[in-house]
Order: C-alpha cells, then structure tokens, then sequence
C-alpha cells in the first residue's frame, strides 16, 4: 500500500510543479478561448476549433494534448454568448479529460470598444494508469491491473476588453480549489491566473498586418511564465508568427485561411530547457472553422459602399496622374 501511496505522490507532485494541471499551447491567439470564457460571442459567428500538440517529441509518454470548442452567440449579435468545450491531456500515467459549457454577455462600452464577462463551469476527471507503473517490486498486486481515478467540479471566469485595433484579456482557472471542495480532488487544483494582450497595425496602403501579442501566465508555486508572439498577416489570408516562451522554448507558427471560412495553422516549438538534448521538439495542429456568416447590417452595408466609392474614385486620381 505504501508503494501506491508513494506512487500518486509523484504523480501529482510532478503535475504541480510543471504546471500541467492547464495544458500548454505556444499559439495561443487561436487558441485564446481555451484561456478565457470571455471570449465567446465576442465575434459575430459561430466557430468550431480544434487544437493538438504533441510536446517534446523523443521522449516516452510525453505530454499530449487535445482540445475541441464551438462558441458564439444567440443570432450572431456579439452579445450574449456561449460556448461548450471539451479538453484531454495526457502526461505519463495521467489521463485529465474535462467537459465545460460557458456564458459570457457583452457590453459595449464606446463605438468601437466593447467588455465582454464570461464564466464556465465544467467537469473534470484524472486518471492514473496503474497498470503501466514501473514498480521496484514486481509482485506487488496493489498497483498492477489498477486505475486511479478522481474526479471534480471546476470553474474558470475571465473578462475580454476587445476592438477591432486591440484586446485585453485576463482569466482565472480553477476556482473551485482549496476553499471550496465539492469533491476530494477540489483540493489539488490550483488558482491558474492568465493575461492576454495585443495590438494589430495595419500601414496605410499595405496589404501586410503586424500583430504583436502576449500572454502571462501564474500559478502557485511556479515562477510567473510569459509568451510572446509577432504575427503578420498578408492580404488577410497567409500569416506566420515568431514565438518565444520565457525560459522555456521558441518557435515558429504558420497557417492560412481557406475561403474566408477554414483557418489552418501548424506551429513548432523547440525547448531552451537542459532536455533540449534529448527532444527534437513540440508539434501543433490546429484547425478553426468558421460556421455561420451573419449578415452585414446596414451601417456596415453604408460604410463598405463608401469606401468601394473611395477606392475608385482613388484610382481615378492616379490614372489622371498618370
């Protein structure tokens, strides 16, 4: 019995100490609703997504991580949103797979600025594979052929203060932890505070945007973590991005959209960490689909007609120039 004790010890003392009890994910803009209730409704369709990594390839039952999401809001009208998510991770023996649906209303603070306020409650399960344990003493009966389970409420509420130009984000995972314990595993969580910030400049005359962007990120008792990420955008279809996470690793991040409707990006990693020698490094995947296209209203029908006016009468000048 002391080996099985000895065993969910390590297990779960390694998990905090490498902060995987929140999975990993070096792009995190098309990944920012996995951070952050808010974010949903705050755009004007619905969207499905679809995320992988698998990190530190070379290494043995290396960290994997699987997370889909569907989110929007009711009519499309960037207000009251909702959102449902499903998560898995998988680390060694631990399996954590989580279910969650989310609210978040939307107040528009400015013509162009908006706050949005979200919470998602959801489910969570961990998993330890016994059975695979390698143990010093090979007829010990107490951890072959077994499974460790627990289970536990969780939520996680955050705010999106967002334009077009700009956004601001923060999140705290993990509410239900110490303090409030509906289930034994409750007390195992830890507080998961997120920051996400960025700004998009877009040049006059330049089908080329620039995006710099980056997320801080604190849980108790690792040391604060930050990402920072520089995208650019060509003729709002092809992007690549440069990626640095503090202490920890670089990479790069690429995809495109398809039909203004599919964006498809692959993003690699390689850690700064002293296992650099024996990785060849982290892989992404990560699909986002856009569902509904709502229909533009008649401000939006005004302003597009007169910039289409704008544009030729433009090119009328250059031509007279000419």
């Amino acid at each position: 019995m002391k080996k099985l004790l000895y065993a969910l010890i390590l297990v779960f003392t390694f998990q905090e100490v490498s902060a995987q009890q929140q999975a990993v994910y070096s792009n995190f803009l098309m990944n920012e609703y996995f951070y952050n209730p808010a974010v949903a409704g705050s755009k004007d369709v619905h969207i499905a997504n679809m995320y992988y990594r698998n990190q530190w390839i070379g290494f043995n039952d290396a960290p994997v991580n699987f997370t889909a999401n569907l989110y929007g809001s009711y009519k499309n009208n960037s207000k009251n949103g909702y959102g449902l998510s499903l998560t898995s991770e998988r680390s060694g023996l631990v399996n954590n797979t989580g279910v969650y649906v989310d609210y978040a209303h939307h107040f528009k603070l400015s013509k162009s600025v908006k706050l949005g306020l979200g919470i998602r409650p959801g489910y969570m399960q961990y998993r330890v594979r016994l059975y695979d344990a390698i143990v010093a003493d090979q007829g010990d009966e107490v951890v072959t052929g077994s499974i460790y389970a627990a289970n536990a409420f969780d939520v996680n509420t955050g705010f999106n203060l967002y334009s077009k130009k700009f956004f601001f984000m923060g999140s705290v995972q993990h509410l239900l932890s110490r303090d409030i314990q509906f289930t034994t595993f409750n007390s195992n969580l830890s507080f998961h505070y997120n920051l996400i910030g960025g700004y998009t400049f877009t040049p006059k005359k330049s089908k080329v945007e620039i995006q710099p962007s980056i997320m801080v990120k604190y849980v108790k008792p690792v040391p604060v973590q930050y990402s920072a990420m520089l995208r650019a955008t060509f003729n709002k279809k092809y992007w690549a991005g440069l990626i640095y996470r503090s202490d920890d690793a670089v990479g790069i991040t690429a995809g495109m959209w398809i039909k203004e409707r599919i964006n498809l990006a692959y993003g690699y990693d390689f850690t700064l960490s002293p296992i650099r020698k024996y990785t060849t490094g982290s892989h992404e995947i990560a699909l986002s689909i856009i569902l509904t296209k709502k229909k533009p209203t008649l401000e939006e029908l005004d302003e597009n007609l007169n910039n289409s006016i704008l544009d030729e009468f433009e090119k009328n000048s250059e031509k007279k120039k000419q």
